[in-house]
């Protein structure tokens, strides 16, 4: 079954073997027509709206394979693509995902060269799942959703929601998840109403049930056992389940899944913005012909964005190409016709560079269309450069500036005025010739420059700041820290607020036991940390961090104290063993929450069936946390798999365990 935690947290088992909890779907109950390209078990498609989140189970045959993920929208077309490599087959046996599209650890939309924008995924968008470009299977977005929740009394907690008229209500659930539900007498990290009335769970700690109304809402209500679970329980992830069809064993498949105040775009950092967070696309193609009395500007209307919203039309400035303070002057018109092609500015654009913008109901598109076609001139400003840079120097000090274009005049200034104001240079500014020494006599000196090109192109005024003093080492690295581990220690600071004379350029640390030899170590200028190696177990040691520039070493950090340790062995127990063909069960303990549980088949070299168990947290009351594992599918489950081996990634190993049959 699909557990999802808090902000799309998931645990290995996935939306395909989604099985409605205390609940038997009586075949009298009309069901919903399936789509005719709804996946059928083990594999699935999990469609979450609210995120524009899909993930894909099972399609093992396509293990390892080029895969394509496609939104369509009825009437619009394609909304979001992405393309990658599906799972290995191993992976996908062990229960995992087989790919995700918008959730950490897989694809971005626009992926493999698909639209480079994260659909809004809403009810009625089809995703399909696509193999050599032949459609697999395909799953529609149910429209469903929780539209709010309180507390009624101080133990019972009511959540109202919606369903179109597509949704059957029998293939439906509701579920609120929150971790810290396994730390109440629920003992779980999430609970669940079922169409019907008022009824215990199953395995105790609350009583819910969930009714349907005719105008197509929903209620579900949650009976607990006090105050302090209900209050819990309200601070949740409130998610409401539905899906396109159902197998004769509970299987659930073409699933959607709401929740309740998450929001949609990117998953995940570095992924393409959503469409209506984009604005518009710029035009392209801009040709300018400046005929004296009037400006003619053409362009290759914007192409409009899937899903984004509609472009409007276009703005055309002529924009002073220098300022004054800053400030550029511009005269402009707006198109409202997102098929123009052309406008007649009055007057001439000398001076001035040509800018055209698309522009809808998201904003204007960015960066604009510059002129490239005939008739432009160039609109290129120059770079300008001093060396050497700005900083603290100890002696008289030449200064030569530099321009990326040749036959570029540059202007400066040493009194941190302005050399750049209205197209000319300001009274102050001095024409560039050769280079100049800055006396350390005369003290601080503050050098802004400017650069014009052949065509009038005015560079970004540039400022260094030079400013004159004794030679001295760098002052103490800030926030040191060291954590310890197995006869080793990684060592943390920042940088000093003083860095000297002239600029760091390395680290010494330095571990200190009470009795012994100090152990040093060098790490370079950019570093924050360092791993110290060599140290003994259960020896406590100072770690001090100096930073040096071209002058010496300068002064010692704070201390920091730090003891490495061998790393903790954990204990794994098994407390439940069961198999029957298609179906092994197994539960245990462990002794350290978090540790990550590999099994194989008949000893430590035997064949994998599940990788990343993951220990959870202790209950309240106990010990040790514990772990569980149920598979349906994979070699595990076509034979039994005595004797199971079980390792742990923290150095726990469990051997010869016997899973009984039955």
């Amino acid at each position: 079954m699909s557990k999802f935690a808090r902000g799309g947290g998931r645990r290995k088992a996935t939306a395909a073997g989604l099985v409605i909890s205390g609940m038997v779907i009586s075949a009298s109950v009309a069901p919903v027509t399936a789509h005719a390209a709804v996946p059928a078990f083990p594999d699935n498609i999990t469609i979450f709206p609210d995120r524009d989140f899909v993930s894909v189970d099972g399609f093992s045959e396509y293990a390892g394979k080029q895969v394509t993920i496609e939104v369509q929208r009825p009437h619009v077309g394609l909304v979001g693509s992405a393309s990658g490599t599906m799972a290995s087959a191993e992976s996908i046996a062990a229960g995992n995902p087989a790919i995700e599209v918008n959730h950490p650890g897989g694809l971005c939309w626009g992926a493999g060269g698909g639209l480079q924008v994260t659909p809004d995924i809403r009810a009625g968008d089809v995703v399909s799942v696509r193999f050599g470009g032949t459609a697999a299977a395909d799953a529609t977005a149910l429209d469903i959703g929780v539209t709010g929740g309180a507390l009624t009394t101080p133990t019972t907690l009511v959540i109202q929601g919606r369903l179109g008229p597509e949704v059957d209500p029998a293939f439906l659930e509701h579920r609120i998840i929150e971790p810290a539900l396994r730390n109440t007498e629920v003992a779980r990290r999430d609970v669940r109403a079922v169409p019907g009335a008022l009824a215990n769970a199953p395995k105790g700690g609350y009583s819910s049930g969930l009714r349907v109304a005719a105008d197509g809402s929903f209620t579900a209500t949650y009976e607990f056992l006090n105050e302090k679970t209900a209050a819990v329980a309200a601070d949740g992830l409130y998610t409401v389940s539905s899906w396109q069809d159902q197998d004769p064993d509970g299987n659930t498949q073409g699933v959607t899944i709401s929740e309740f105040g998450e929001v949609g775009g990117p998953g995940m950092g570095g992924c393409p913005a959503g469409a209506v967070q984009q604005g518009p696309a710029s035009p392209t193609g801009v040709v300018v012909h400046d005929l004296g009395d009037t400006t003619e500007v053409s362009w290759t209307p914007s192409k409009q964005t899937p899903g984004a919203a509609p472009i409007l039309g276009y703005t055309v400035r002529a924009v002073d190409r220098l300022s004054k303070k800053g400030v550029q002057g511009e005269i402009g018109v707006r198109v409202n016709d997102p098929d123009a092609t052309s406008v007649t500015l009055p007057g001439s654009v000398a001076g001035k560079r040509v800018e055209v913008r698309s522009f809808g109901e998201a904003g204007e598109s960015w960066p604009p269309a510059l002129p490239g076609g005939t008739g432009a001139a160039d609109s290129t400003p120059p770079t300008v450069t001093a060396k050497p840079a700005g900083g603290l120097y100890t002696a008289d000090t030449t200064v030569t500036l530099s321009a990326d274009e040749p036959g570029a005049e540059i202007y400066y200034t040493l009194d941190g005025s302005d050399p750049l104001e209205a197209g000319t240079t300001g009274p102050a500014a001095t024409l560039y010739t050769g280079p100049f020494e800055l006396k350390a006599s005369d003290g601080a000196r503050t050098l802004r420059f400017v650069a014009f090109d052949a065509a009038g192109n005015a560079s970004q005024a540039r400022m260094e700041k030079y400013t004159f003093g004794s030679a001295k080492a760098p002052g103490a690295p800030q926030s040191v820290t060291a954590q310890g581990s197995n006869a080793s220690a990684t060592v943390r600071w920042t940088a000093p607020a003083d860095a000297g004379t002239s600029p760091v350029t390395g680290y010494e640390i330095t571990a200190t036991p009470a009795s012994g030899a100090p152990l040093t170590t060098t790490a370079g200028a950019g570093a924050s940390s360092v791993l110290l190696t060599g140290l003994k177990n259960d020896t406590k040691y100072t770690v001090t961090v100096v930073a040096v520039n071209a002058v010496g070493s300068g002064a010692s950090s704070a201390p920091a104290e730090v003891t490495p340790k061998a790393p903790a062995v954990d204990k794994i127990a098994i407390t439940l063993a069961k198999w029957k063909s298609g179906d092994l069960r197994l539960e245990g303990t462990g002794s350290i929450p978090g540790a990550s549980l590999t099994l194989r088949i008949g000893g430590p070299n035997g064949e994998v069936f599940a990788t990343g168990v993951i220990v959870q947290p202790p209950a309240a009351g106990a010990v040790n946390g514990t772990w569980s594992l149920r598979l349906r599918t994979g070699p595990a489950t076509t034979r039994n798999p005595s004797p199971v081996h079980i390792s742990s990634d923290k150095g726990g190993v469990l051997e010869s365990v016997t899973v009984p049959n039955g």
